[in-house]
């Protein structure tokens, strides 16, 4: 588990779980310094990343916030060579054996750090350790009494048309019938446009079997989503929730993405201007005048809303 000792952790009000060390700098930088500028300790802890000093680790400085990363394998180390990109539907023994860890991990880091807001992600993409993590830290805090549990959905992943449509489904989510809107579904052209988007925007070179073999995966997920209801899902109770922000945050956003994202020939941030163009259009569809997140809180399983609101949520109606 690399070099993380749970037991020395400090006390935080919320803790921000990722996959990799970038996921969330890049998904919701707004929302870490919202929760720093009401007085809030915030750690982010990545999970599938190796202990040390690294870009995601200054990002998430920048954003005055506390980065700790746990060293489980990641998907690349568990499954080397071509099997890693491929295996996007089947989960294998090494799989078992880091979500198991990762379960373990996470319920050593509740008590220790005794945070209230627990943020993780949706699970979105073809990275099977997204959904590990999306997964760990359900099972560790879906449950628990005296927590918020946020999903927060993971960018440039998030992008791509219908896929955050798609993930819900996917996972049975029912929704309020005020949030329906919300999951804004596409044709399965258009999501197969952008699909291999994200990949080439984090630097991550895949092969053209590797890329056709996404666009089967896609495929698939989007077929199994169609016949979704999500007034009468059966899966978890999820409520969107907006978090918008002003033009600072907009700036500070875009800075990461500029430490973050590969630079193109002559030091270009290609990427980072293509992922904030994709941020500014996704900013305007939730709503945002300058910026905006996107998170799913999760509801009890009974009717009705928890009494315990997030501070800065935006409920939409």
């Amino acid at each position: 588990m690399g070099d993380l000792h749970t037991e020395a952790l400090e006390r935080y009000d919320s803790l921000f779980i990722a996959p990799h060390g970038s996921d969330v700098p890049l998904a919701c930088p707004s929302r870490v310094l919202g929760e720093v500028e009401r007085g809030r300790r915030c750690l982010v802890l990545a999970l599938f990343e190796p202990a040390g000093n690294s870009p995601a680790a200054e990002a998430v400085r920048r954003l005055r916030a506390d980065y700790v990363a746990a060293g489980l394998p990641s998907v690349r180390e568990r499954r080397p060579g071509p099997a890693a990109a491929l295996a996007t539907e089947v989960r294998g023994a090494g799989d078992e054996s880091a979500i198991n860890e990762a379960v373990r991990l996470l319920m050593h880091v509740g008590p220790s750090t005794s945070a209230q807001h627990i943020y993780a992600p949706l699970g979105l993409g073809a990275n099977v350790d997204h959904r590990l993590t999306y997964e760990a830290a359900v099972r560790s805090f879906a449950s628990e009494t005296g927590r918020n549990l946020f999903l927060y959905e993971e960018r440039p992943e998030a992008f791509v048309p219908g896929a955050v449509r798609t993930r819900l489904a996917l996972l049975g989510a029912r929704l309020p019938p005020g949030g329906t809107g919300a999951a804004e579904g596409a044709g399965l052209l258009r999501l197969l446009l952008r699909v291999n988007e994200p990949a080439r925007l984090r630097g991550e070179m895949r092969s053209l079997r590797e890329r056709f073999a996404l666009l089967g995966w896609a495929t698939r997920q989007w077929r199994i989503a169609r016949p979704w209801n999500p007034l009468r899902a059966f899966g978890p109770r999820l409520q969107p929730v907006v978090h918008p922000a002003d033009e600072d945050a907009l700036l500070r956003a875009r800075e990461v993405a500029n430490l973050l994202l590969p630079r193109g020939k002559g030091n270009r941030p290609r990427a980072a201007g293509r992922f904030n163009l994709r941020a500014t259009s996704a900013a305007k569809q939730l709503g945002g005048v300058y910026h905006a997140e996107r998170f799913w809180l999760f509801l009890p399983s009974g009717d009705g809303l928890p009494e315990v609101q997030h501070p800065l949520e935006a409920v939409e109606a």
